[in-house]
């Protein structure tokens, strides 16, 4: 049968109208509720800030600043530091200030113990306190009193290589410079019971022949040598002789500044064998880092134990010197422990018949050692500065660590003797 919307019962018909008149109404009255809640929406959006777009998010360094500055205190703020810093004197008065003096503090003008001065009596010493006045370069003046057997200890530093500026090293009458270990320069007082050398520098006592010097005065004329390790690898002794090289100081062996251990100088036999057949008179010396008497001992009888099949002329030396750039066993010795060490050494080689001799840079001598304790034992200095300044009595001196000579390839430590100690 046909079903047609257009055949239904008109009643039908006018029922259907009216519900889809509803049903458009209610719609429209959906839409129209939406609308307003949206527009309420957008004006509560229009009343918020603007989100920074890309063109608008470049900040200033005190937008930074302000942003990360949550935890920061008015201490650290710039403007407090400004407030809180002295203002600077005026220009035109800096020239009429005068530096504070403390008055219970001995300066290196003062001449006088802290005691004294401080009960008002006035500069009536006559120099000869022996106590040690270390007056740091660059300060007021101000100086600070050390017993030399004080645990004040200052590094091996950087003394100026031969033929280098030596500008920097004016002196200061009755004190001695040396150099920290934070390459800062300090001045200590000669020691009126340390013996002194007598050699003069002046004029043409001193002359030096492509970085080789020799000395001559009325008394004596310098020996020239070398002093070697295995880390000279082929040496040519022979030539070394023509060249009038007369003694060679060689390194018999060390002890580990970490371990303790001792070693023997892989080249040491061999290099005293050819010295000896060359003519050229050897001594021996041991890098030490005893940190007490029985090893310092221990040392001593190692290496005579090893030189005693050659016939050894020069002296036995103890190598007394910091490690720089590393920890070692030895950075807490006392000056008074190292001199003790050094001493023991010495007495044990002295025991056996040979010679000892003190090897030391000027900086460890002066600052490092008692030398009033160790005034019976010669020295062999290490002072790259010419001519040196070291006032107290030296035999042997390394003054070159650059050196060159027809023999040895690559640079070496040129050194002369003022004692000829195959006669002695």
């Amino acid at each position: 049968m046909e079903s047609n919307f257009y055949n239904k019962d008109p009643d039908d018909n006018r029922s259907y109208q009216k519900t889809v008149a509803m049903c458009v109404a209610a719609a429209s009255a959906v839409i129209l509720l939406f609308l307003v809640v949206l527009y309420v929406n957008s004006d509560k959006e229009t009343a918020k800030p603007k989100p920074q777009t890309a063109k608008t998010e470049e900040k200033t360094d005190e937008d930074d600043f302000l942003k990360e500055s949550h935890n920061i205190t008015s201490d650290e703020l710039e403007f407090w530091e400004d407030a809180k810093k002295p203002k600077p004197l005026p220009e035109e008065d800096e020239g009429e200030l005068t530096p504070y003096r403390d008055p219970d503090t001995v300066y290196e003008d003062d001449d006088i113990s802290p005691t004294d001065k401080k009960a008002g009596k006035t500069n009536t010493t006559d120099g000869s306190n022996n106590d040690t006045y270390v007056v740091d370069e660059g300060s007021t003046g101000k100086t600070s009193k050390n017993k030399r057997d004080e645990n004040g200890e200052t590094g091996e530093g950087s003394l100026n290589n031969l033929n280098e500026d030596n500008s920097g090293s004016e002196d200061r009458e009755g004190y001695i410079a040396v150099t920290d270990e934070n390459g800062k320069k300090k001045y200590y007082e000669i020691l009126s019971d340390v013996p002194k050398n007598d050699y003069d520098f002046t004029g043409d006592h001193l002359l030096s022949d492509n970085g080789i010097l020799t000395y001559k005065d009325s008394k004596r004329e310098s020996i020239k040598g070398v002093d070697l390790s295995k880390y000279n690898g082929s040496v040519d002794f022979n030539k070394l002789k023509e060249n009038g090289v007369g003694f060679v100081m060689l390194r018999l062996g060390s002890r580990g500044y970490g371990t303790g251990r001792i070693n023997l100088d892989e080249k040491f036999v061999e290099y005293a064998q050819n010295a000896q057949l060359a003519g050229i008179q050897i001594g021996a010396y041991f890098y030490s880092q005893a940190i007490n008497e029985t090893e310092a001992v221990e040392e001593a009888n190692y290496i005579i134990g090893a030189v005693s099949g050659f016939n050894v002329k020069y002296p036995i030396a103890i190598d007394v010197e910091r490690v720089e750039g590393d920890e070692a066993r030895t950075d807490k010795l006392t000056d008074k422990e190292r001199t003790a060490i050094v001493k023991s050494f010495c007495d044990a080689v002295k025991g056996y018949g040979y010679k000892p001799i003190i090897y030391a840079a000027k900086d460890m001598l002066v600052s490092g050692l008692n030398l009033e304790d160790l005034a019976d034992y010669d020295v062999w200095l290490s002072d790259y500065n010419t001519p040196t300044d070291y006032p107290y009595r030296f035999s042997m001196w390394q003054y070159s660590k650059r050196g060159k000579i027809d023999g040895i390839t690559g640079d070496i430590d040129l050194n002369m003797s003022f004692i000829d100690y195959e006669q002695k």
